[in-house]
């Protein structure tokens, strides 16, 4: 496939095609690329300015959108500029730290493929008729179906999980043979942008990453193959906290500018209403008890019913919460005058593929995937853990949490009212406890352990009290505020965030001992 001249020059070179012209031609393919039961959606102005990147081949090592504003779009916006003829590496790889999420960008690629427009096929060098765009699926539970093997020459698209794409790269790979490994381990390190999505799960495989990156871009400054080298590695990491942007030189990380924050749909998402409230507790003991009773009251209150996420730090606190709603509508002591219960789910992770794929259906019945177009019939509840916070497209009416770590907060506040408007307002209870002290007879280890667990919860806590105060000492939530908050309060906002946990080095000595898969042993791996 032939590679033409960047954007910018094709512009400049044209005579017959205008800037508004051009422009008008790739949001036009982007519209036919991304439509979804018969609706097409004009691109925003932020996925314009990172479609004419990609076009000029100018990759951003980190994308820092918020969440709701459709950072799963870079791979529909790769898949043009590739067309277009910009010198992009030809295999795509989504990586995800979540089953659910890795099955959900499955289908947004699927859905791509079934969308190419001939034209765009043509572009990509790709036959329509024989199956079109590879996509292939790595994760536990789901067989691989090697498509993305069969011609290193066509655009591909890999999603995987974090041990599935990782185990590949270091020459390893799970049910992978001996033999395969280095071919595995070849196409997802050459000719290859790894777009990591949610980043902050996964700091250690990040910057594996990273360095990979830095040992191949060191490989192609000091080739002496007469000037020829391998194709590139990219990475772009995709989040909505923030963190990974302060890391970055400012002309490597892409952040939305104001221009794309004036536009009406970007501004409506971005100053949806989300009320929040901190709980705080005398007890602990009586923390998941305090939940589901708020929970339930949401869930009845008003005119109609509503859908409400009930989020937990760990799975045994979202079994209680789950176990208590469920008494109080099975009992005579339910607190919401409903005579036919409730509709009630529990989003762990350890799901068989059946029930997820169970679960899911159950989501977009009862209106949680999306923008639910009916009120709620029932009061409508889901309890989930961090299996919930990331990817999935949940939204809600209200929500209720115990306090974790910021970046997580800003994860759940983005599962409710995603998509903004004058008439919506979602309310978001924090439940919170200091942890108990410990006895007087306790070891200085565990007196020292407790004085960190109580500055750790006093900077959580403290950061969601720097957001804007308005009635009833409820705080406004919205994404505009909490991208305020991280400019205006970093320090505050860092010390509240998971400190990033510390990973070996990746030398060549150690990949190259990697490599030898053809040993039985090997003391390298």
């Amino acid at each position: 496939m032939s590679r033409s001249r960047t954007w910018r020059q094709q512009v400049e070179m044209s005579n017959t095609h205008t800037l508004g012209e051009s422009e008008a031609h790739l949001s036009k393919l982007f519209e036919s690329l991304t439509i979804e039961d018969g609706e097409s959606y004009p691109p925003f102005r932020w996925q314009m300015r990172m479609l004419k990147r990609l076009i000029d081949e100018d990759i951003p090592q980190i994308v820092d959108v918020p969440t709701g504003l459709g950072k799963t779009s870079v791979m529909a916006l790769w898949l043009i500029a590739l067309a277009e003829g910009a010198k992009l590496p030809r295999r795509l790889v989504y990586v995800v730290d979540r089953r659910a999420v890795v099955d959900q960008a499955t289908r947004y690629a699927e859905r791509l493929r079934a969308n190419l427009p001939a034209d765009l096929a043509s572009g990509l060098g790709l036959d329509t008729s024989a199956g079109g765009l590879p996509i292939s699926t790595l994760r536990g539970g789901f067989a691989d179906n090697r498509e993305w093997l069969e011609d290193p020459s066509k655009p591909a698209v890999i999603v995987g999980t974090v041990d599935m794409i990782g185990s590949r790269m270091l020459f390893e790979g799970y049910g992978v043979s001996r033999r395969m490994r280095p071919y595995h381990a070849g196409l997802l390190g050459v000719d290859a942008l790894v777009l990591l999505d949610e980043a902050h799960l996964c700091p250690p495989f990040e910057a594996m990453l990273r360095q990979v990156a830095a040992l191949r871009a060191g490989e192609s400054d000091s080739n002496g193959n007469g000037g020829w080298s391998p194709p590139p590695f990219r990475l772009m990491s995709l989040s909505a906290t923030g963190h990974e942007a302060d890391e970055a030189p400012p002309s490597k990380a892409f952040k939305l500018e104001p221009q794309d924050r004036e536009e009406a749909e970007v501004r409506r998402r971005l100053h949806a209403k989300k009320i929040l409230y901190i709980n705080q507790l005398d007890d602990i003991s009586t923390l998941t008890e305090q939940m589901a009773n708020r929970a339930v009251t949401l869930a009845g209150q008003g005119d109609s019913f509503s859908r409400v996420i009930v989020f937990c730090d760990t799975r045994k606190d979202a079994l209680d919460v789950n176990h208590i709603i469920e008494k109080q509508f099975k009992g005579k002591r339910s607190t919401c005058s409903v005579e036919d219960g409730c509709h009630l789910e529990l989003l762990v992770g350890e799901r068989r593929v059946r029930e997820r794929s169970d679960l899911e259906h159950w989501l977009d019945e009862h209106g949680f995937l999306g923008q639910a177009k009916t009120r709620a019939e029932k009061p409508t509840f889901l309890v989930a853990t961090s299996a919930g916070e990331v990817g999935v497209d949940l939204n809600a009416d209200h929500v209720v949490c115990d306090l974790v770590a910021y970046e997580r907060m800003v994860q759940r506040l983005g599962r409710v009212n995603r998509r903004g408007g004058d008439d919506r307002q979602a309310l978001v209870d924090v439940f919170c406890a200091p942890p108990p002290a410990p006895k007087a007879n306790a070891s200085k280890a565990a007196k020292d352990r407790h004085v960190g667990q109580l500055e750790t919860f006093e900077n959580r806590r403290g950061a969601l009290l720097l957001l804007p105060v308005g009635d009833d000492d409820r705080r406004d939530a919205s994404p505009y505020a909490c991208g305020e908050l991280k400019l205006s309060h970093a320090d505050r906002v860092n010390a509240a965030t998971t400190p990033q946990p510390l990973h070996p080095a990746l030398s060549r000595p150690l990949l190259d001992a990697w490599s030898m898969t053809s040993l039985n042993q090997h003391s390298g791996r």
